[in-house]
């Protein structure tokens, strides 16, 4: 790389300026379609909705910090909002333990999906790009078999 010279990047490798905002819109909305859909007395239903959010922020949010941050996020909202209905956080012992496992899987889930999905585009972009480089060989080899042909 030269000096001075900005590094290049790919085009899903980059961050967005939203990421976090949008991945905090998206938490505060699902937590409220949590509380709006199910009682206080469905935790777990509550949890599911959220888990989906986070899941899916995962794999649409382009950086790793962003995405764990929003999952961080949509645990405090759960915890606050959805378990402690006054907006306390507290610590229940496993049953917490548990509901961060919850999102920390859905969290694992979103990134390995986008993983795969840049290793598809990497391996496309692979098989494109060899092809091409195959038929310019082989356009070469007809330029030595027939010399009078440009």
């Amino acid at each position: 790389m030269v000096p001075g010279q900005e590094p290049v990047r790919r085009p899903d490798g980059g961050t967005s300026p939203f990421g976090l905002a949008g991945g905090t819109a998206a938490m505060t909305g699902a937590a409220t379609l949590a509380a709006a859909a199910f009682p206080a007395s469905q935790t777990s239903a509550r949890l599911v909705v959220l888990a989906l959010a986070v899941g899916g922020c995962a794999a649409t949010l382009t950086d790793p910090r962003t995405t764990l941050a929003t999952a961080g996020i949509g645990y405090l909202l759960f915890n606050g909002f959805l378990v402690n209905t006054r907006g306390e956080l507290s610590w229940h012992g496993t049953t917490s333990l548990g509901h961060l496992l919850v999102l920390g899987t859905a969290t694992g889930i979103g990134l390995a999906h986008r993983w795969i999905r840049a290793v598809r585009a990497d391996a496309l972009f692979d098989t494109a790009l060899q092809e091409l480089l195959e038929g310019m060989g082989q356009g070469e080899d007809d330029d030595r078999r027939h010399p009078g042909r440009s």
